[in-house]
């Protein structure tokens, strides 16, 4: 082992005691081991026994409790919730279990949980993960499939998800992370699994699928994994070294899979072929045979359009079994090892509308406490909701819609409330709907001027705009179901062409430019090809002129 010592400290030594630089070495090695021994016996004295470095008391939950805990988060997903939690308590429960009766435990290597989860994006597949990893405070990660590739070709292996979730263990260094991970676990979320099911068109050995599914399967079942990078000399030479030790024995810079909780998922949807479809095939085609249930299936005599309209209602995720997986392109080895599966449901109106209201981290408390910070209070009504609810719903992304749809409502007042005498904000449908309308309307201000305004600050060209093209734009706004805001863009969107052409100060703008959709179009085209003959006119003068220097030139001679 070597040990640094500080050239300039040493040589401070030997000048001021008048010793030899070995003296002074020794000497300065015993005052550091007295110093540190000085220090750790002071915190003893003020702060007690001190607790070993990664020792934890990882909370053990029942899987009714883990429940309740998603319940306050995830809205709907029942389905979901209660697999999810079964599979955690478990996993967590018997790994203290062995780690407190390992002398007296009949069971030596238990058979992991894990789980698959398919159903539509955004309905709280990884969020799930993500409350029940801050619940147990047990490392979680949660990782995208399309990140990685099969060990040994360009880009991330399946073997770095372990080093990442050591990353975020807690411990004082990398040995002390994965100590942690050794001992108490942790959960890994390998999302957008369904990217790396093999395409049963493509012939022959597919390194970015079905390669990244066997290295999954490794890690899912039970695998030491090199804490520190492979590629590193220190770590291929602890390679070498662990070589020549005796089989079984746990190797050192080493971490075991044997704990961690793996839950794999996806939407499962490709653009001609999906899980779903799989499934609806394969039940259609069950006609006369007896389900698991002890029913007994009959197809064929037709169906009504209410039983129809209730076929493409149905989630068919839930029917999903080994078959259906293996026929989509996951490799049966990998399904084999992931004995739990479940599913999400597409999130409906009301769902989207209790997310909002009724989770702890709602967004509208979000919304409630960003403008809080700038003492404005804010409230939502229940019609303000379900407009937001329902356009959500029809964009077909979930809850992830949820952000996207108040943003859009909400930027403007978040812009200018700010610092203004503004202290409340009541967000009702009309709000919602003519957004930028009522925040003109509160500030005073006429949408025109608004227009106007920001035209000049982004282009530096004033519009004008009379009375008779105001009452034009009002007439179009009400005819056509809009605020008037939306209905100036709309109408003069095409203006920032002005910028483009030899426009200057004030333009004023009349009722024939805003009766023609294509009027800026057309004043772009003219002005371009204007500008283009003149500039051929510049470049046959200065040919003619050229021609005629050199005519000159040639007489002179």
């Amino acid at each position: 082992m070597k040990i640094s010592i500080p050239r300039e400290e040493i040589e401070r030594i030997v000048k001021q005691f008048d010793c030899s630089e070995a003296q002074a070495a020794k000497a300065y090695l015993d005052a550091q081991s007295e110093s540190k021994a000085a220090y750790e016996e002071e915190l003893l004295r003020q702060l007690g026994s001190k607790k070993e470095m990664g020792q934890k008391e990882i909370p053990v939950l029942t899987p009714r409790q883990i429940k309740e805990h998603l319940d306050r988060y995830v809205i709907g997903q029942e389905e979901y919730k209660k697999r999810l939690s079964i599979a955690a308590s478990f996993h967590f429960a018997i790994i203290r279990h062995l780690e407190e009766q390992v002398e007296e435990s009949d069971v030596k290597r238990f058979r992991k949980k894990n789980t698959i989860i398919a159903g539509p994006s955004g309905s709280g597949k990884t969020y799930c993960a993500e409350v029940l990893g801050d619940l147990l405070e047990i490392p979680t990660l949660i990782v995208d499939a399309t990140d990685y590739t099969e060990a040994g070709y360009v880009g991330k292996s399946a073997d770095d998800m372990i080093r990442e979730l050591i990353d975020i263990a807690p411990g004082g260094n990398r040995q002390e992370k994965a100590d942690f991970v050794n001992r108490y676990g942790g959960i890994i979320f390998i999302d957008e699994i369904d990217k790396k099911a093999k395409d049963g068109k493509m012939i022959g050995h597919d390194i970015s699928r079905e390669g990244f599914q066997r290295a999954v399967l490794k890690l899912v079942e039970r695998k030491y994994v090199s804490i520190d990078n492979p590629m590193s000399p220190a770590s291929q030479f602890q390679e070498v070294m662990d070589r020549q030790r005796p089989s079984g024995k746990k190797q050192k810079n080493m971490i075991s899979t044997e704990k961690i909780l793996f839950v794999v998922g996806g939407s499962f949807k490709r653009p001609n072929d999906d899980l779903e479809k799989i499934v609806k095939e394969r039940l259609r085609h069950q006609s006369g045979r007896v389900r698991e249930d002890g029913g007994f299936v009959v197809v064929g005599f037709g169906e009504s359009q209410t039983e129809a309209r209730a076929h493409t209602l149905m989630n068919y995720y839930k029917a999903a079994g080994t078959d259906d997986y293996i026929r989509y392109g996951l490799i049966p080895e990998l399904v084999g090892r992931i004995p739990i599966r479940t599913h999400v449901n597409l999130l409906s109106k009301n769902d989207l509308i209790r997310i909002m209201r009724d989770t702890e981290d709602s967004i509208i408390n979000q919304y409630k406490a960003e403008f809080k910070a700038f003492g404005i209070d804010v409230s939502f009504t229940e019609d303000a909701l379900e407009f937001v609810a329902e356009i959500s719903e029809n964009q077909k992304t979930g809850a992830r819609a949820l952000v996207s749809v108040w943003e859009n409502i909400l930027t403007d007042f978040q812009f200018e409330l700010p610092g203004s005498n503004f202290k409340e904000l009541t967000v009702d449908k009309e709000l919602c709907v003519s957004s930028k309308d009522v925040l003109l309307k509160m500030l005073e201000k006429s949408p025109f001027v608004d227009f106007i305004e920001t035209f000049k600050s982004e282009y530096g060209i004033e519009l004008k705009l009379g009375p008779e093209a105001q009452d034009y734009i009002l007439e179009f706004a009400q005819k056509n179901g809009q605020q008037v805001s939306s209905a100036v863009k709309d109408l003069l969107g095409k203006a920032s062409s002005l910028n483009y052409m030899d426009v200057a100060g004030t333009f004023e703008v009349t009722v024939a430019m805003l009766e023609d959709p294509q009027y800026f179009d057309n004043l772009f085209t003219q002005w371009y090809k204007e500008v283009n003959l003149e500039r051929k006119k510049s470049q046959l003068e200065e040919e003619k002129k050229r021609a005629q220097e050199l005519l000159r030139q040639n007489s002179d001679d």
